[in-house]
This record gives structure tokens, sequence and C-alpha cells, in this order.
């Protein structure tokens, strides 16, 4: 065995079956000299080993225990089940690390209000949105990279024997050559294409076969069902200024500025007022700048801000008339 190969699930199940045959009865010397060669095969392999050897002895702990408080059990029947014991705790343990490797495994996050980019082995790029993950999955055959939660931006290098494949809730977005976002949001899984063309497919897409998004338009997978929607090219700038630190406003609702503001700022802006939530707002404001955005705002509608704890609340003063 090569000293990279075996992925986490495959080592921890050898490690639980060396540990389990070790502890029962000694090793001869043709099992030693096989362990001896499997531990020093790989470096995961000794720390893998040395995990089950722990588990075991929890579980010898246990069982010791066990026959401290039921000394009307006889030891050899305790010792029966202890292999099946060991058994069933190293296959929740094999579970939850092929459960770990499905979603750690090439994960690449962004925290709080930061922006991220990234150029892959094949050359294309991912540029990751604030509180974003992905996990990156290339192989012979398919480059894959799926979005587990928030929004990022591709930019496909061209390989037509090689598709370029994103995942996310469900839904499959595959192109070549092209340049895309996708988000997922409460409203569902956007794809807003920027250049070239994306065919979107999966359980999410609400049909067998793929729909085509070209540039300028937009695909949602929502709840209440797939649509398209065409954009003007100012919109599509607007929908992905965060790729510059920016946050642009052109006539969106109040309450919903405040909501993408807050995805990059602990300082959270809370909009005190369903009226003025729904008002519509412009303006142009760093990523994470909440005091600017409250101030802003609270200049438009002639409003306040008040601080409390870590929000900055904005109301209307008083005898202010509505918009």
């Amino acid at each position: 065995m090569s000293a990279g190969s075996g992925n986490g699930a495959d080592i921890d199940a050898r490690a639980a079956a060396w540990a389990v045959r070790s502890a029962e009865r000694a090793l001869d010397d043709r099992e030693q000299r096989e362990l001896d060669a499997w531990l020093t095969a790989d470096s995961r392999h000794l720390g893998a080993y040395v995990r089950a050897q722990a588990l075991w002895l929890d579980i010898d702990r246990a069982v010791a225990l066990e026959g401290g408080a039921r000394r009307a059990v006889p030891p050899a029947r305790a010792r029966n089940w202890r292999p099946f014991a060991m058994a069933a705790s190293l296959a929740l343990v094999v579970l939850g690390g092929a459960t770990a490797y499905d979603h750690l495994a090439g994960r690449v996050e962004t925290g709080r209000s930061e922006v991220r980019h990234m150029v892959l082995e094949d050359g294309s790029t991912v540029t990751l949105n604030g509180d974003s993950a992905v996990q990156i999955r290339y192989d012979d055959k398919v480059r894959q990279v799926i979005l587990r939660r928030g929004e990022a931006s591709f930019e496909v290098a061209h390989n037509s024997k090689r598709p370029f494949v994103v995942r996310a809730e469900g839904l499959d977005v595959r192109a070549v050559g092209t340049e895309f976002v996708v988000g997922i949001g409460t409203g569902g899984v956007e794809v807003t294409v920027e250049e070239g063309v994306v065919a979107v497919g999966g359980t999410a897409s609400g049909s067998a076969a793929p729909r085509y998004i070209r540039r300028n338009e937009q695909f949602v997978a929502a709840a209440t069902g797939p649509r398209k929607e065409v954009l003007d090219a100012a919109d599509v700038e607007r929908r992905i200024a965060w790729r510059k630190g920016l946050l642009v406003f052109n006539g969106q609702q109040l309450g919903d500025a405040a909501a993408e503001v807050n995805r990059y700022s602990d300082l959270r802006v809370t909009i005190d007022d369903p009226t003025l939530a729904r008002a519509e707002f412009m303006g142009v404001f760093k990523l994470g700048d909440a005091r600017a955005f409250a101030g802003a705002a609270a200049s438009a509608f002639n409003g306040e801000v008040i601080r409390r704890g870590n929000e900055l609340v904005l109301v209307r003063q008083q005898n202010s008339p509505s918009h």
C-alpha cells in the first residue's frame, strides 16, 4: 500500500480489525510482520490504530464496570460480547468517518465578511462569498464542486472531455467555458449566468430533461417550483458586486438589503417597522459596513439608529411621514 492510498473509512476499518485481533490474542510472527508493514506504509495508519486501541480500552473498562455492578454474570459471559460491542462501536466510527469524509474532504469555507478567490488545478476559478462552503471533487472523468452553503462564482476552463459540474441541494449545474454564480438561499437555489451557457438538471430542476440557462438569465429552483427569468446586464453586475467587496442596492426592499448586510457583519441591522422594511432603497456599501448602511437608511427615511447590544435598530422618528 502506497503512502497516500486508502480513504479514511477504509483505514479505520482495517485498524479496527487489527485492534480486535491483537487484543483478543497474541499475534503470531506472520501477523506481526503484516501489522508492522501496514503501520509503516502510511502515516495515517498508526493514528487510526491508536484510536481503535483506545476505543477497545474504553469498552474493556465498561465490561469491568458492568461485571462489578452485576456480580451474578460470570466474567466469561461478559467477555463473550466484547468483540460484538467492539465491532458495533467501530462500525459507528467507520460510518461516522465515511459521513465526515463525504462532507469534509476537499472542503473550503469562508467566514462572515470573508470573500475568497481560488484557482483550481485545471485553471478554473472559484470565488466564495461570505459564510459559504464548497467541496472540490476532481477526478479523471469529471470536475465536480459541491456547494454546501452560501454562494460561489465560477469561471470555468474549457475541457469538453472533463465536464465541470456544480451540485447544490439536488440541482446539478453543468458548464463548459462559462461564468456563472450558484447560491443557496431561503428562496431555493439560484443560478445566474454571466457568460456562456449552463445546463441545469437533477431533482431540484423540476424536469427530467436539462434546462439551458444563457447569458444574463437566472434559474431558481424553489419549493414552489422552478422558474427562469431574463435579467439586464446592470442587474447581473449588481448581484455579483460582492466579488469586488461591495453591496449594491437599486430599488431592493430595505428589509432584504439589511439581511444582505447582516451576512457580512457581526453588528446586525434590524428594521423595527414592517412598513419601513418594505420601502425601496438605493446605495453602495463596503462589505461588513453595517454602520454606514444603517446611517444611510436612517437619513433616507427620516429615521434614527438605536444601538442595542450587537444590533443597530432602525426606527422612524416620531411624527415622520411614511414613504
